[in-house]
């Protein structure tokens, strides 16, 4: 009969012969783990969050953390139910299938409320026809102070010939933090906001929190900054 004894020598032996099998076990037990926290993290509605993504090859949305949680708490007293402000980089290269795939599939569930998007990706959300008119809000005031030229796009009615225009966006050129910060590389950037966040007008003001911080200079980074791929 096998000798079942407790010993350390046979402790020593066990392990050295099946120390693999363990260590493949908690490497199980730890992705489980993170797979199980990330599918049932608590998470915002999306009627809740105001989501900005940073649509390039290379964006860093760190250095606008700070900013996030200034438009998170200025923008409460405004819509209450407002729960979460965040910034993600939604990577898109052009003339890449899957990028535009997947800025499509983050737009049809509703994610994206703005943009700072390259001049691809605002291309791309043109042909889309995802985006808010700014004309109105412009008009009445909406960014005024901070002279952004308007991006006109213009569109061609499929059924009846007859074209027309909409202000898509604002150009931010002139908006160096967000280069200096390292978070947007582009020299082209646009700021945009889609119809299909569920909720323009918080979003707007948040936005008014952002342009204000940006333009302060309030967290400027240093330029060596990396941005993340």
């Amino acid at each position: 009969m096998p000798d079942t004894k407790f010993s350390l020598p046979a402790l020593r032996e066990h392990i050295r012969r099946y120390f693999w099998i363990y260590l493949v076990g908690i490497a199980v037990c730890l992705v489980g783990t993170s797979v199980l926290w990330t599918t049932t993290e608590p998470r915002a509605a999306i009627d809740e969050t105001v989501l900005v993504f940073l649509a390039d090859g290379y964006a860093n949305p760190a250095p606008l953390a700070p900013i996030a949680k200034d438009m998170l708490e200025e923008t409460q007293p405004f819509d209450a139910k407002l729960k979460e402000v965040d910034f993600q980089h939604l990577m898109y290269q052009e003339d890449d299938y899957t990028s535009t795939m997947v800025l499509l599939t983050r737009l049809s569930v509703g994610e994206g409320d703005a943009f700072l998007a390259c001049q691809a990706v605002m291309d791309s959300l043109v042909q889309s026809e995802a985006l808010v008119d700014l004309t109105e809000y412009v008009e009445a005031g909406w960014l005024a102070e901070y002279g952004l030229e308007p991006y006109i796009a213009e569109y061609s009615d499929e059924e009846t010939g007859e074209s027309y225009t909409l202000m898509a966006g604002l150009k931010l050129d002139s908006v160096t933090a967000l280069k200096e910060s390292g978070a947007f590389l582009s020299d082209g950037a646009y700021l945009c906001v889609t119809m299909n966040g569920g909720n323009i007008e918080t979003t707007m003001k948040a936005l008014e929190v952002m342009m204000r911080d940006l333009t302060e200079g309030k967290y400027a980074q240093p330029e060596n900054t990396e941005p993340a791929a």
